[in-house]
């Protein structure tokens, strides 16, 4: 019997047209110091030839890859997203079965050589952690754990059964928190990746439909906009409230973002009477 190793992972990452990305990317995966056990490409419907390019490039550096694809699509859909993942989450499930860890990247970002193994170890170390990630250059601090360079034990992964629509980021940190786990982010280890849409205008006014989605409260929604000057956000969530067709199901998520107003409201009086 072989043993197998406790810093081995599967790494997943999602594409739709990104045959200039691909190749840079895997060939930063390829110079990691603990390469993945399998890289798993999730294609998202890609009218170019990402998909035979990701095979190409993985054989070329010797790294075993496996690949989910969606039908072909003329253009990429945000609202869409966690679909992608649902298709390939029962392989997920397979090639997790004696893999205890899962990582996600996005093609665009590069990470310094050692950077899912100090993760890997991490976790190894801090058996309360479910979910670490590390941060983007030149971004502010994140309060959750992000998805480019996101690492999570795979218990997590084989507790889920469907994603929602929207991705797989925020999902796979409530699952972990859910489970009784802690979430960190190592603020000292940093990738380089494109900056968030969400702090651009239409970013805003995503994040108020999201918000919408995921079951916040529409007086805390309210107070969100207000205190932080975010008119885009409120109108993002009124558009949501009144159309009405684009709502999470999963009872989790739910739960976690409706009672968010009360987390925090806790937080405020714990500060005060400290």
């Amino acid at each position: 019997m072989v043993l197998r190793k406790m810093e081995e992972y599967l790494l997943a990452t999602k594409f739709f047209n990104e045959r200039e990305q691909l190749p840079l990317f895997i060939a930063n995966i390829a110079e990691q110091t603990v390469k993945p056990v399998v890289i798993l490409f999730v294609n998202d419907g890609s009218n170019d030839d990402s998909a035979e390019i990701a095979k190409k490039v993985s054989s070329t550096y010797n790294l075993n890859y496996e690949i989910v694809s969606m039908p072909v699509k003329a253009k990429g859909n945000l609202d869409t997203l966690g679909r992608a993942w649902n298709k390939a989450q029962p392989l997920i499930k397979e090639l997790l079965s004696d893999v205890p860890y899962f990582a996600t990247a996005d093609v665009d970002t590069r990470f310094p050589p050692n950077y899912f193994e100090f993760m890997v170890n991490f976790l190894e170390s801090h058996p309360k952690v479910g979910v670490v990630a590390g941060q983007v250059t030149g971004e502010r601090r994140r309060t959750f754990p992000m998805f480019t360079g996101k690492v999570v034990r795979s218990n997590v992964i084989q507790y889920i059964d469907k994603y929602w629509d929207i991705s797989i980021d925020s999902f796979l940190n409530i699952k972990a928190l859910k489970l009784g786990y802690e979430l960190e982010i190592i603020n000292e280890m940093k990738v380089n990746a494109r900056t968030s849409h969400l702090g651009t205008k239409k970013g805003r006014f995503r994040a108020g439909r999201l918000a919408y989605y995921g079951g916040i409260n529409s007086l805390y929604a309210i107070f969100k906009a207000l205190t932080s000057f975010d008119s885009e956000f409120l109108r993002g969530y009124w558009f949501e409230f009144f159309k009405g067709t684009w709502k999470c199901e999963d009872e989790d998520i739910l739960n976690y973002y409706h009672n968010e107003f009360i987390r925090k409201a806790r937080r405020v009086v714990e500060i005060l009477f400290q």
